[in-house]
């Protein structure tokens, strides 16, 4: 409950500071046609003996024009083939509110908060899951291909990473990246 007070406090912030911009609508940036957003993303990746596959679905609302909340459902798989010790599978089921801010064009900043189940199968063998919570901030820039649709791509810093190893995050790098699409409606 914290965590949203504290995100719901930087929108305000963040909105009452930028308010008094005028926002200019420059020809690459079309005006988004409806108040409501829905897209994700998918990720599929095969590294040497290990696959990761995840999907994200999202659904937002514009509030402002440059102004957008949301929220997305998270599924990630990592699956570590080993043929001598046994196979390994973490999965992660989850949820995220965030925040985007369109500052110029099509760049944008972007601000999350992710709560996901983790749970590994170890030979057929289910271990006690973990809840991790992650706080992300960062960029990104979204390519309009119509007034109902764009493409974005986000670089986000995990601020929940601790890089002395700990385990308050699935994430084995505080770098992350996305890649999604999002059509107005």
């Amino acid at each position: 409950m914290k965590r949203i007070t504290t995100l719901l406090a930087t929108l305000l912030i963040v909105f009452c500071f930028t308010n008094n911009v005028t926002a200019q609508l420059l020809p690459d940036v079309p005006s988004m046609k409806g108040r409501w957003v829905a897209g994700g993303n998918f990720s599929a990746g095969l590294y040497g003996s290990q696959l990761n596959v995840g999907i994200s679905p999202q659904i937002g609302y514009r509030v402002f024009d440059r102004l957008e909340v949301g929220t997305r459902l998270i599924y990630e798989l990592d699956y570590l083939f080993d043929r001598q010790n046994g196979n390994l599978a973490f999965h992660y089921f989850g949820g995220a509110a965030s925040t985007s801010l369109r500052v110029y064009k099509g760049l944008f900043l972007h601000a999350e908060d992710e709560l996901l189940y983790g749970m590994s199968v170890y030979n057929h063998t289910v271990s006690n899951g973990n809840w991790f919570n992650s706080i992300f901030a960062g960029g990104g820039y979204r390519q309009y291909f119509s007034n109902r649709g764009y493409a974005y791509f986000l670089v986000l810093y995990n601020l929940s990473y601790d890089l002395h190893g700990s385990l308050e995050t699935p994430y084995f790098q505080p770098i992350v990246f996305r890649v999604g699409y999002c059509f107005g409606f």
